[in-house]
């Protein structure tokens, strides 16, 4: 369940940044106080690219890729 969740949470954020909204809005309307968030967004670099990491309850982590500006989810 809370994995489906996620995948929703994933689905959510993408049709915000297709709408025209940027990581920051995203975060404060979106992921800061959604229940599968535990804490705020990390920086880290995954395949040279700069990102965004949040951990999620269920282990995964969502991440935010700040060259491509897109959303997945991650283990």
């Amino acid at each position: 369940m809370k994995r489906e969740m996620a995948r929703g949470l994933v689905r959510t954020c993408t049709a915000s940044k297709k709408s025209g909204a940027d990581f920051p809005t995203i975060w404060e309307t979106i992921l800061r106080r959604h229940p599968l968030v535990l804490g705020p967004p990390v920086s880290a670099i995954k395949d040279e690219r700069a990102c965004l990491e949040m951990h999620l309850v269920t282990g995964q982590r969502l991440v935010f890729d700040s060259e491509s500006q897109v959303f997945n989810l991650t283990f």
